[in-house]
């Protein structure tokens, strides 16, 4: 209990600035730092992932299995739209499963490394957080019976990315919720004030569009993806718009 008071003692004195008062960027860059540890720390964690997805008249379901695979997670689907696979489905599941066991088995080092980079860089443009905005803190409330401070983000004028993606940053506004103990993002909100662009020509999010992510603590200091929420307009390939609704849910964490 000492210990824990102290950590928590510890991790406040970080994001007080000189006249005594919680410094909000200070707050964002603790809170994107440990948000990247626990990105890491989940590859040796298992989860239960359900995809909703609703395009203007059409709707898909799907959930799949999470599961560590040496070094970097890997989806084995289970379910379609309520169904359970097909005999010849699974098969093939389970022949894609095997199939990357042996590929990852038989990396080079090189190898190993560089698909371990390319799954953290899919995080990396959060880095870029904590110089993309101006933040402004509004006060706290409880969330789950726990105090987080909320922190409105406002976009920084002159804000030049240097992490892949973070230039999306400079398009969108919104607020944390990040939890004072742990300092971890409860919640996300973000909107998108102008037109985001996703790779080159392959999709672009209208403005108006509004991204909502949770987080869950699954463990002393260990936070993980709970809710993952888009409500917008997407053109594909710049060529025909969709108004998507996508739900992202993650349960069932386990070792």
């Amino acid at each position: 209990m000492a210990a824990k008071l102290l950590l928590f003692l510890f991790s406040f004195a970080l994001v007080i600035n000189a006249e005594g008062q919680p410094d909000p960027q200070a707050i964002v860059r603790k809170s994107v730092l440990n948000s990247q540890q626990d990105w890491r720390a989940s590859t040796s964690w298992a989860w239960t992932q359900t995809d909703v997805s609703a395009s203007d008249d059409k709707k898909e379901v799907t959930v799949s299995e999470m599961v560590p695979l040496d070094g970097t997670p890997w989806e084995r689907l289970v379910m379609k739209n309520g169904e359970p696979l097909t005999p010849e489905e699974q098969r093939r599941e389970d022949r894609k499963f095997q199939k990357a066991m042996k590929e990852r088995q038989s990396e080079s080092p090189s190898e190993r490394e560089a698909r371990i980079r390319k799954y953290d860089d899919e995080r990396a443009f959060l880095n870029d957080i904590p110089e993309a905005y101006n933040f402004n803190l509004l006060g706290a409330e409880t969330i789950g019976g726990r105090p987080a401070w909320v922190v409105q983000m406002t976009p920084r004028p002159g804000f030049v990315p240097t992490a892949p993606h973070a230039s999306m940053l400079k398009h969108c506004e919104g607020k944390l919720w990040i939890d004072q103990e742990d300092l971890r993002w409860v919640k996300a909100e973000a909107q998108a004030k102008d037109t985001v662009g996703i790779g080159w020509f392959i999709a672009r999010v209208e403005r108006g569009a509004r991204f909502t992510f949770e987080q869950v603590r699954v463990a002393s200091g260990l936070w993980l993806p709970k809710h993952l929420k888009v409500n917008g307009l997407v053109k594909v390939m710049m060529l025909y718009g969709k108004n998507l609704n996508e739900d992202v849910i993650y349960s069932g964490y386990h070792k």
